[in-house]
């Protein structure tokens, strides 16, 4: 019986394959950017978060994070304006800068504010999971084209639910 029709086998060769061996080098590089792409996509989704009850300090003023991995966008609803009565909202957009794996399994998440037009004012935040849901943030101000760091938040728990349907 012959491997591929119409070619002649000896007794004792091997028979030709028609798949690629690992020895050819677009075969390797395919097998590995298949490989990279899926074990990125073990976290495709969107994950959302609201701040955690029964936090110390004042009202966070970030109430809600959805975080979309397939478009790399973050949406923020948050706080614009507070009074001693009333708190006025807001919607915050966010660019999804990286996902860096941990070793928890879940990853960390690093992004930032997409400042309005004529803003010299940004925010960078960092999600993270260590044992609970944790976002940190930076305020940054442009003072000339040279980012001055303005004030680091401590860090907020916040409780997260993760959707793998996109």
């Amino acid at each position: 019986m012959h491997a591929i029709r119409g070619s002649r086998r000896r007794a004792g060769q091997p028979t030709q394959h028609a798949i690629p061996s690992m020895k050819s080098k677009p075969f390797r590089f395919a097998l590995n950017a298949f490989l990279a792409v899926t074990a990125g996509s073990a976290f495709a989704g969107t994950i959302t978060c609201v701040p955690a009850p029964g936090g110390t300090g004042p009202a966070p003023w970030i109430r809600k994070i959805a975080i979309d991995e397939h478009s790399r966008t973050v949406n923020m609803d948050v706080v614009r304006h507070r009074t001693k009565d009333t708190d006025t909202m807001g919607k915050m957009r966010a660019e999804l800068l990286g996902m860096e794996e941990t070793q928890g399994g879940e990853p960390a998440y690093v992004f930032n504010a997409i400042p309005a037009a004529g803003d010299e004012a940004t925010n960078l935040f960092r999600l993270f999971k260590a044992g609970e849901w944790r976002l940190i943030s930076a305020g940054v101000v442009f003072i000339g084209k040279v980012p001055t760091l303005r004030a680091i938040e401590p860090g907020r728990v916040f409780d997260c639910k993760r959707s793998d349907l996109g």
